[in-house]
């Protein structure tokens, strides 16, 4: 009798829980598709929404693409459920990566026609708009997973430990958004009034064949020589904020460090760090491309790039995307430099830089 009573009690909790995670995906997609123009201007033009591209689809996606297609890590509940509970890498046409309705027509076209319509110079303007559309990206999503908390914590499903997961990660959220209005006004205040001298960035070229696209913002809390940069558990400290993209130029392609000035306490020792260890010797394509699964959602990769790919390499990288989605997991210092060498086949052959650096 007491089998039969723990039967019919774990079936209940489990289809609880099922209805709880149905429900979260459900609220998820109504979030992602409320649509809303993030232009500094604000006027009555702002109604025809439209899915824009993060990472540009015909400068960009389509230079990895394979019939369509990329890969990216997703986890999506159909994925997670496949996968043992871990983020794994989805074939998705191109139309629809990295894509977000943060802007209207007008305003996409007129803000980013600069760096839409040919490859990066690149120059302190191009810079200022790719990290521009990499902060309005996370605002969206960011301002979407702040929503999305508060109202999954008055779902009817939730449980007593759920209910406090969820505290923990609005939290969270809350935090780094309030951070993100932050920088996004000093980013619109600036390109507002055409002051793009506001921005500063490195900039690696490349020649070498490019399998990943990528675009994404960070508050940097430990740099390359595993020195503490920031104390993000800290809700009084403003947090210095650096974007990251990469982008078409003329010969090949750049992976781009930028940053508004009001950052450049944070983002200068972290872009020095970098710079020691390679004078170091420590291979620049093993420290980008660690940076970026450890740190970047929102990204691209070749089919056939990753299908060759030894398997240890697919575990450290597919081992950093699940540490990087867990809201509770602390990062060793040494995060950006530890673990396998020789990740990444990218030659930089030149650097080129507008900071203070």
């Amino acid at each position: 009798m007491e089998t039969r009573k723990t039967w019919f009690t774990w079936k209940r909790q489990y289809r609880r829980l099922m209805s709880f995670i149905a429900d979260f995906v459900k609220e998820s997609i109504r979030h992602r598709n409320q649509g809303r123009c993030l232009h500094f201007v604000d006027n009555t033009r702002c109604d025809q929404i439209i899915n824009a591209h993060s990472i540009q689809k015909q400068g960009q996606l389509r230079l990895i693409a394979e019939d369509g297609h990329v890969l990216r890590f997703n986890a999506d509940f159909s994925t997670l459920t496949k996968s043992s509970g871990r983020p794994a890498p989805k074939k998705i046409g191109i139309n629809r990566v990295s894509t977000f309705l943060g802007f209207c027509e007008t305003h996409d076209g007129l803000r980013f026609e600069r760096i839409d319509r040919g490859p990066l110079t690149p120059n302190h303007e191009e810079v200022a708009l790719y990290g521009y559309r990499s902060l309005c990206r996370s605002y969206f999503a960011k301002e979407n997973a702040v929503t999305l908390m508060d109202s999954m914590s008055r779902n009817r499903h939730i449980t007593a430990d759920k209910a406090d997961l969820l505290r923990i990660m609005k939290s969270g959220h809350e935090l780094g958004f309030e951070q993100l209005k932050r920088h996004k006004a000093d980013y619109d205040q600036s390109l507002a009034s055409d002051n793009f001298f506001d921005f500063s960035y490195v900039a690696f070229l490349s020649n070498s064949p490019m399998h990943l696209q990528l675009s994404g913002v960070l508050y940097p809390e430990f740099d390359f020589l595993a020195e503490r940069l920031q104390d993000l558990s800290n809700p009084q400290e403003n947090r210095g904020l650096i974007a990251f993209f990469t982008a078409p130029t003329k010969t090949g392609w750049a992976f781009c460090f930028a940053w508004h000035q009001s950052s450049s306490e944070i983002c200068v020792p972290f872009i020095r760090s970098l710079a020691t260890i390679m004078y170091e010797k420590y291979e620049l394509a093993d420290a980008l491309i660690k940076f970026v699964f450890s740190n970047c959602e929102n990204h691209a990769f070749r089919i056939s790039w990753w299908n060759k790919l030894s398997s240890e390499v697919k575990q450290e990288i597919s081992d950093r995307i699940l540490h990087m989605a867990l809201p509770t997991a602390t990062i060793a210092p040494n995060y950006l430099t530890s673990g396998i060498r020789g990740m990444a086949e990218w030659t930089f052959d030149v650097v080129h830089s507008r900071s203070d650096i």
